[in-house]
């Protein structure tokens, strides 16, 4: 096996990271829709690494094989408040790795390099007391997601898109009123947002639920609802609301989905109970009359895989993965618990 060099990144890096970058989405893009077209250039996938590169929380390591990059991984220290809006889906001390802070040059084996990579950022990020790491990774792409699961991660979180001109099929009826909800209607819109973090404190999720965010949920909601250019869409049956799915742009779309023609669904729920009835299906129909004759082409979110609900539901109503966020957590003993010597 070849002897890898791992080293700091820096500047003169850029032009041959954007282009490992730039290749591996084309090869990605055989397979994944919506791809930003850009990207299939080093020079759209520049910008994307410079601003990792420059970020003052970001750590980052390049490989080298007989003095010739051979790849590049890039994280960032997540430290949010803990009142932070961000905070109900970022996690206190955690390390961020984007789709587009890593990749390895085709041709070689790229197990080693990735190991090589990131057992030297890791090794910085325990030593500094970060344990939760998350990297996000294209979908469709088995030999990446097993080297990630190798190096102890898991499937956390996906983000999937579909085209917004396709149907949405319906397998039952039922009647519903669906209403764009505006600022007025803070409080349905808020109770509908705490169900569905309800749903998702559950097993075999575990989110946690913040109470510290509220007043900046509010907030949040309050702005969004605000906005003219993207809805909430609220289903009422006898006028009690009972399904919601909202919008935003750009929203946490990835940035390897083309984003200036995607919408993206912020918040999917139906109250519980009545969820399997059909509802939701309804309500997706509504929403994405509406994205189509607001000119988008495509609508992406993110669900959890292990949601027993909700992952079925996204994916059978079209919605086709494009990027995996992976997780691992490192054993915080690991600060104390020391060899002899």
């Amino acid at each position: 096996m070849p002897t890898i060099q791992v080293r700091p990144a820096d500047r003169s890096d850029l032009p041959a990271c954007a282009e490992l970058l730039a290749a591996r989405y084309r090869d990605h893009a055989k397979r994944l829709p919506a791809i930003e077209p850009s990207l299939l250039e080093a020079s759209g996938c520049q910008p994307l690494i410079q601003y990792l590169l420059g970020n003052p929380r970001g750590d980052s390591r390049v490989a080298e094989i007989d003095g010739k990059l051979a790849g590049f991984l890039i994280g960032a220290r997540m430290s949010l408040p803990p009142n932070d809006f961000a905070s109900q889906f970022v996690p206190p001390q955690s390390i961020s790795i984007p789709v587009e802070g890593h990749a390895v040059a085709a041709g070689i084996d790229a197990l080693p390099v990735y190991v090589a990579l990131y057992a030297d950022l890791a090794a910085t990020w325990a030593a500094d007391g970060f344990f939760h790491h998350r990297a996000a990774i294209p979908a469709g792409d088995p030999e990446l997601q097993d080297i990630w699961v190798t190096l102890g991660f898991g499937r956390f979180l996906t983000a999937a898109t579909r085209r917004v001109a396709d149907p949405v099929l319906l397998d039952r009826g039922r009647a519903i009123t669906v209403e764009r909800a505006s600022a007025e209607d803070i409080e349905d819109v808020l109770a509908l947002s705490d169900d569905l973090m309800a749903w998702h404190w559950n097993s075999p999720m575990f989110w946690p639920v913040l109470h510290v965010t509220a007043e900046a949920v509010r907030e949040f909601n309050l702005n969004a609802l605000r906005s003219s250019e993207t809805p909430y869409f609220v289903a009422y049956e006898d006028g009690r609301p009972i399904a919601m799915q909202s919008f935003l742009r750009p929203g946490f779309t990835p940035p390897i989905i083309r984003q200036s023609s995607d919408v993206y669904l912020f918040e999917g729920i139906v109250t519980s109970g009545i969820r399997g009835g059909g509802i939701g299906g309804a309500l997706l129909r509504h929403s994405m009359d509406w994205a189509r004759l607001a000119g988008h082409e495509t609508c992406t979110l993110h669900f959890a895989p292990a949601n027993p609900s909700g992952a079925p539901f996204w994916l059978g109503h079209g919605f086709v993965p494009v990027e995996h966020t992976m997780e691992r957590i490192i054993d915080s003993r690991i600060a104390w618990a020391r060899p002899r010597s």
